[in-house]
């Protein structure tokens, strides 16, 4: 058996191309769908009924272009709108969430771990939840990094004012005890370095874009969904908004030889 549909993949912006790139990797056979939703981006300031009607509305955009399976490449959507989703759609669906919290308690060895989110994330609780119902033993310390969105979404994360903004914001997990940190925005992997940098090789990094991307993989092995040819997949990413700072940084970070990058409108 060999299902030929592609795999969705849905992001407030582009930092679910950081999921995307991780698919391809795992995934090399699959084609790919990505829709980002440039035209209402950030998430994370916006109230939950708002973020589900965008996301519902890139559901529905990927489910007309016939997807086998979508992954929720955004912290902000998978804890505000794929609750609620996952009961209006049949479709399988990934949140990024309690991957990245079973993976963080898998990591600590000091049983504290941090979370940098937007403030959606944040203020749901969610990782806090997930991980202390895998061990409630584990304390969780987070901070609401809103403004990193920005400077991906601006590719401005090599500026000395992110290097500073990055020491900043993450200054109370300095004498701590965290041993492991969840880059809890899929937008936060493309500004890694430097938060490695700051927080120094003792804190594992854990990129639930990761862990989600294992889960899909076996999903798709366990329930024969998964694409048998050997060819390498197709690609084909979508905006709705901004399209040339969209391809800009899309190239940047899966490289040049993704052209299929399209403008987009959705919902009403």
């Amino acid at each position: 058996m060999s299902d030929k549909r592609p795999i969705g993949l849905l992001d407030s912006g582009v930092g679910g191309l950081t999921v995307v790139e991780e698919v391809i990797k795992k995934l090399p056979s699959e084609d790919i769908v990505f829709i980002g939703d440039e035209a209402h981006m950030p998430y994370g300031v916006r109230p939950a009924s708002e973020i589900i009607k965008y996301t519902r509305e890139m559901v529905e955009f990927l489910i007309s272009q016939n997807v086998k399976a979508i992954i929720y490449a955004c912290n902000t959507a998978t804890a505000r709108a794929l609750p609620t989703l996952q009961k209006e759609f049949d479709i399988p669906m990934f949140g990024v969430i309690k991957s990245g919290a079973q993976s963080a308690v898998k990591d600590t060895k000091t049983k504290e771990i941090g979370v940098i989110a937007t403030e959606s994330t944040v203020n749901s609780n969610s990782y806090p939840e997930t991980i202390q119902a895998t061990d409630s033993k584990v304390q969780v310390r987070s901070i609401a990094a809103q403004h990193f969105v920005k400077l991906v979404e601006a590719n401005a994360g090599d500026t000395q004012k992110a290097k500073d903004d990055i020491a900043q914001t993450l200054k109370p997990f300095k004498n701590t005890n965290i041993d492991t940190l969840i880059l809890g925005c899929t937008h936060f992997p493309m500004l890694e370095k430097q938060i490695q940098a700051f927080v120094g090789d003792n804190v594992k990094l854990v990129d639930p874009g990761i862990e989600t991307t294992n889960v899909a993989k076996q999903f798709l092995h366990d329930h024969n969904l998964e694409n048998a040819d050997s060819k390498k997949g197709e690609v084909e990413l979508n905006t709705t908004a901004n399209l040339d700072s969209f391809k800009l940084l899309a190239k940047d970070w899966l490289g040049s030889d993704i052209t299929d990058i399209n403008l987009v409108n959705i919902g009403d």
